[in-house]
């Protein structure tokens, strides 16, 4: 039998639920700092013209390593939430070959009908219940992908949108 008991259906549908809800939410925070990150530099960038002195801004060198360095902290941290989803995945195949090998050493003796009944049935919740905790368990996971993918661009963003709205005030 798998160590995990099978959480109800509703229970990883609202967690799933959840997740994806929290990660909508980051994305519309993202996008409403993006805009205004986006309209700020372009005044900016405006204001700068020609001018080879305020084209020397650190501001506008700085957004595009910024852009790269979230680019980065999101492949990394895609990679990690991939790396989650497969361990669940092995994790269930364990428990399916450990069920299989069971079940072959249950059957290897004489024959007996009532025995082999019992065993397969055993191996059929067994193995029914590891997929469902790892089906559940992978849709957990995969709902966080989006989650930890956008992070580091909602940090990002909203740093930008703060900063060039703090140096709008001032100048």
């Amino acid at each position: 039998m798998s160590h995990e008991t099978p959480t109800p259906l509703a229970a990883r549908g609202a967690e799933v639920a959840a997740e994806l809800a929290a990660t909508t939410m980051v994305l519309g925070e993202t996008l409403w700092a993006a805009q205004q990150t986006i309209g700020l530099r372009a005044v900016r960038l405006a204001a700068a013209g020609f001018d080879p002195d305020k084209l020397r801004d650190p501001e506008f060198t700085t957004m595009i390593w910024e852009k790269l360095d979230a680019a980065l902290e999101a492949q990394n941290a895609l990679v990690a939430g991939l790396w989650s989803l497969s361990d669940v995945w092995l994790e269930w195949l364990a428990q399916q070959v450990r069920a299989t090998a069971q079940a072959g050493l249950d059957m290897a003796a004489p024959p007996d009908p009532i025995r082999y009944g019992g065993v397969a049935s055993d191996y059929v919740e067994t193995s029914l219940n590891a997929a469902e905790i790892a089906c559940g368990r992978m849709a957990l996971e995969a709902s966080r992908l989006g989650g930890r993918g956008l992070a580091p661009y909602h940090r990002a963003t909203n740093e930008n949108a703060r900063r060039l709205m703090q140096a709008a005030g001032e100048g």
